[in-house]
């Protein structure tokens, strides 16, 4: 679905010349000329004219123009009145892949702004996305990054969506899916985020819509039918409002407030709560001209009805992260009927429905029109929550939590107000505050009483947090903080905690082992140490020791390297012979016994070093080592040292015996005697005369299950005893002792 010309380029970039240029859609025209001035229009109209040329020839799959979608985006950007940028951004988001036209040129007609956009959502556009548990972890983490750089990425990628949702009816009907859950589990908690009330409505609808059509339409058919008889009540009600806040001298729009289906449908399903119990709640919306008028207008209808306990909610004074501002209430109206109204300023609804495209933060490049604008410190968070993140998927765990979650307002000891997670706790409090107060935090104090760090915290609360020096942050703590930017400081810490005394270890392992033969690390500097490093294969000592403190890397075989480079110069040291495995470690590094040949104390066996487990043992006749020859250099020879730790091997056994009644019993009976623990056992008949027994014991060493073997042979119904090194169906490896 290419359009490309000759020359790699459209004609119209070649001649822009504006009278040859085909004029604008008469509907956009008139919103674009309805706050921009005529120079702005024309650039509109110019990249309108580019969209129009790139996809010439190309359909949809309703078969219309495909000019039309870019154009529908555009409209739907207009409506919430962005910026310019975002305005041609939107014609042109999907030049860059239908067109073969270079970066530069766009740039040199439409600045870098807009081809940054228009790049950032083209790579939205690969982006596949599942489910919010299986969606690929990394491409979620381009996305969010994307959006961090220029929030105008997301809002052009979701108008993009918006106008998708609004033509999915043509799409097959796996697409339709996935494309909803995407939106639902994405795009939907996005646009709330960032305060696009409208939009995130409308996607959640049509989604909601397309994939559950039977029960939007048994909703919306409920609500229809209830609506009927509301009507009388809703207009009463609000030509009372509307009479009393004229009384006392507020001039004020009253408006009843539908609750959009997705809305209904999600309290239905998750809140576990009865359809008419939600639909009884009648929601209204006063706007009036000042902040002034709304604490008016509030202390008026609280004066006139009876307000809930416990329902006033006041995000004026304390806006929530995404910019909302309201005054919130819950009153008993007529005869008992609770309504919810929600005061707002002209300025407060433009922002509740449009969020950051309310803000002219692009136009006028003054950060203070932003800066206090939650969504956009959220936005600049994400980058420090990349650098945090071990890897895409904590990252991904990271922002899904601050995508879905409520607030409370909480007070510092000086009166400054933050907002947190629903069910934070002090230690979030404390790492809002600052990393490193979160890092030394060891005791709080909840409205001036000492209180435990796990507390969930309450809206209008005064913490002060108590911290010492030599404090570090506690594992335990993952457990009950809940702010992404807690989670993430922690994680941050705890892997930095690990791995400085992975270092320390790791150092202590190496001296130990160069002072066999008289040597020390400060003997190695320069180029002499970077030699040593380069054989190696790592990228600096640090690095070095903490493979060794973790058990990446065994000090004796590093030792080695170290030598290698003091041979090179023409030192006499050497070092030779086999690991010694003493007390089940190498060179002060735990082992693990591998599973699939289960060596015993007094077995030939070699150590193979395993970047995830440290050092493994394995028997010396193991298949694996076998598969592995061509990475031989992680094998290497050991041998048994002292064992003063006593210690059970598993031992896997198969005997050949008379199948007759008592035969298990008499075998089982044998295994008891030598206090000797069957931790399996399976049994198979061979044929009409003889049972094969397979049993897996644990030994203490080599000599003991030789003499468990031996008592076995001695029973007279007892064909063959034989030890199990690989147990893998066909293809048993026996050793006969």
């Amino acid at each position: 679905m290419s359009n490309q010309l000759a020359d790699n380029k459209l004609s119209v970039l070649n001649n822009p010349d504006q009278s040859n240029l085909v004029r604008l859609p008469q509907d956009i025209f008139k919103k674009a000329s309805a706050y921009f001035d005529k120079k702005e229009v024309k650039k509109i109209n110019l990249a309108y004219c580019v969209a129009l040329e790139a996809h010439e020839g190309q359909l949809r799959r309703d078969g219309s123009p495909y000019i039309s979608h870019p154009v529908e985006v555009a409209s739907i950007l207009l409506n919430i009145k962005v910026d310019l940028e975002s305005v041609c951004a939107g014609f042109m988001h999907d030049v860059l892949e239908d067109c073969d036209v270079q970066k530069t040129t766009l740039e040199k007609m439409f600045g870098k702004d807009v081809v940054s956009i228009i790049d950032g959502v083209s790579k939205l556009n690969k982006m596949d996305f599942k489910n919010i548990a299986e969606r690929n972890a990394g491409s979620f983490q381009k996305m969010a990054l994307a959006m961090s750089k220029d929030i105008r990425v997301i809002l052009v990628k979701l108008c993009d969506r918006l106008h998708n949702m609004r033509t999915i009816d043509f799409l097959p009907r796996d697409k339709q899916i996935q494309k909803c859950i995407e939106t639902l589990d994405v795009y939907g908690p996005i646009a709330i985020r960032i305060g696009m009330q409208n939009l995130r409505e409308e996607l959640e609808d049509r989604a909601f819509k397309c994939l559950h059509p039977m029960r939007a339409r048994l909703l919306k058919s409920a609500i229809k039918n209830a609506k009927r008889g509301r009507e009388r009540i809703v207009y009463k009600l609000k030509k009372e409002i509307k009479k009393n806040l004229k009384d006392n001298g507020v001039q004020a729009t009253v408006k009843g407030r539908q609750k959009s289906l997705f809305s209904l449908y999600r309290k239905i399903k998750y809140r576990k709560r009865p359809f008419n119990e939600i639909l009884d709640v009648f929601a209204f919306r006063i706007i009036v001209n000042s902040v002034d008028d709304a604490y008016r207008s509030l202390g008026i209808v609280h004066n006139f009805y009876k307000p809930i306990e416990n329902r006033f909610k006041d995000y004026v004074a304390i806006p929530k992260s995404n910019g909302y501002q309201a005054l919130h209430t819950t009153l008993i109206a007529l005869e008992g009927i609770p309504i919810e109204v929600q005061i707002q300023t002209k300025n407060m609804v433009e922002i509740a429905e449009n969020g950051v495209a309310a803000h002219w933060a692009y136009k006028t490049e003054k950060s203070d029109a932003s800066e206090g604008l939650g969504a956009r410190k959220w936005l600049k968070s994400i980058i420090d929550y990349d650098k945090e993140a071990k890897n895409s998927n904590e990252f991904f765990e990271t922002i899904k939590s601050d995508l879905f979650n409520n607030e409370v307002y909480v007070f510092t000891p000086d009166g400054d107000i933050l907002n947190l997670k629903n069910g934070a706790t002090p230690i979030d409090f404390a790492y809002e505050l600052h990393t490193d107060i979160g890092n030394k935090t060891v005791g709080c104090k909840v409205n001036r009483k000492y209180a435990p760090l796990n507390i969930q915290l309450e809206s209008g609360q005064s913490i002060e947090i108590e911290v010492s020096e030599d404090a570090e942050p506690s594992p335990a703590w993952l457990n009950f903080v809940t702010t992404s930017k807690a989670r993430s400081a922690i994680r941050s810490s705890l892997r930095q905690q690990k791995i400085s005394q992975a270092r320390k270890a790791g150092k202590v392992m190496l001296e130990s082992e160069l002072a066999r033969s008289g040597l020390s690390l400060e003997d190695y500097r320069g180029s002499r140490l970077q030699g040593v490093l380069k054989l190696l294969g790592v990228d600096s000592l640090n690095n070095l020791l903490t493979d060794l403190g973790l058990g990446r890397k065994t000090g004796a075989i590093v030792a080695e390297k170290f030598f290698e480079e003091v041979q090179a110069k023409g030192s006499k040291n050497k070092v030779s012979g086999s690991l010694i495995l003493e007390d089940h470690n190498i060179e002060g590094v735990t082992v693990v016994y591998a599973k699939c040949c289960m060596p015993v104390y007094g077995d030939p066996i070699k150590a193979h070093t395993d970047t995830d487990r440290g050092i493994v043992i394995h028997h010396s006749r193991c298949r694996q080592l076998s598969k592995n020859r061509d990475d031989a250099s992680r094998f290497f020879s050991a041998i048994w040292g002292d064992n003063r730790q006593e210690r059970h091997y598993r031992a896997h056994i198969k005997i050949i015996g008379e199948d007759r009644p008592g035969s298990l019993a008499d075998l089982a009976s044998v295994f008891a005697k030598m206090n000797i623990n069957i931790s399996n056992a399976r049994t198979r008949d061979l044929d009409t005369k003889f049972t094969e027994f397979m049993f897996e014991g644990d030994v203490l060493n080599l000599q003991h299950l030789q003499a468990l073997m031996k008592k076995i042979r001695s029973k007279k119904f007892v064909n063959s005893c034989v030890r199990i090194i690989n147990d893998a169906k066909s293809k048993n490896e026996k050793t006969n002792y």
